[in-house]
């Protein structure tokens, strides 16, 4: 009798376990970071997408998204993956644990990552930045450089409100000078400046003090920016 129960969980182990097996999805594989241009500038926007490689043949193209978070953009792309047992071939849904992160593209241009990328495996989860050649669409400026001189200091506070409440000309850059990020230019602009600076408060939102994307642009506006990018 032993013997025969024996059997039976081989047989049992044999027909029903590999079946069991290739139906549990593995968790996926992410990778993320943080892509910039050649001058620094953050990428935010753009089409996506990890390309993965089995050997020497690329298999799959994921596409993945960019995440704002802490006052910065991070790209995210999440990986599936198959068992081995069972799995399809290189038409199925998923990437395999054993499979390379060939490369990361925004709008079909190939990022220089800074790190080589792990092969994939279930619940992997990597940080590798990187840099694209590509222009970054939309408003770029300086956010708080109300002056402007790429620099964030008291006269940029001085600047909106000499603007606002003593006639004093017109800024170049009027997005520039909404330090809050509120899509208005009042005197809580200046006061937000005044406060990061001397008293500890919050950095202007995105793009920052620094040239970059304005994530969330407003009717503003900006007739003229020092940001070369």
């Amino acid at each position: 009798m032993s013997k025969l129960r024996t059997l039976f969980a081989v047989m049992l182990t044999l027909t029903v376990s590999p079946l069991l097996f290739a139906e549990l999805p593995l968790p996926d594989a992410t990778f993320f970071g943080q892509l910039k241009t050649p001058a620094g500038a953050p990428v935010a926007t753009g089409a996506l997408t990890a390309r993965i490689k089995r050997g020497e043949a690329v298999v799959h193209t994921f596409p993945g998204t960019f995440v704002a978070a802490e006052g910065e953009v991070w790209y995210v792309v999440r990986i599936p993956l198959e068992t081995n047992i069972g799995a399809p071939g290189p038409s199925g849904v998923g990437a395999r644990e054993g499979d390379a992160l060939d490369a990361i593209l925004v709008d079909g241009k190939t990022a220089e990552l800074k790190s080589t990328p792990p092969a994939l495996k279930a619940g992997l989860i990597t940080r590798i930045d990187g840099t694209v050649e590509t222009a970054p669409p939309g408003l770029v400026f300086f956010r708080g450089d109300c002056s402007p001189n790429l620099a964030l200091n008291i006269t940029d506070a001085v600047s909106v409100l000499n603007y606002l409440f003593i006639g004093g000309a017109e800024p170049p850059c009027l997005a520039a000078c909404d330090s809050d990020a509120s899509g208005l230019l009042n005197i809580t602009d200046g006061v937000y400046t005044l406060a990061f600076l001397f008293l500890g408060g919050p950095p202007p939102p995105a793009p920052g003090a620094q040239c970059g994307v304005d994530p969330n642009p407003s009717d503003i506006g900006c007739a003229q920016t020092n940001c070369t990018i």
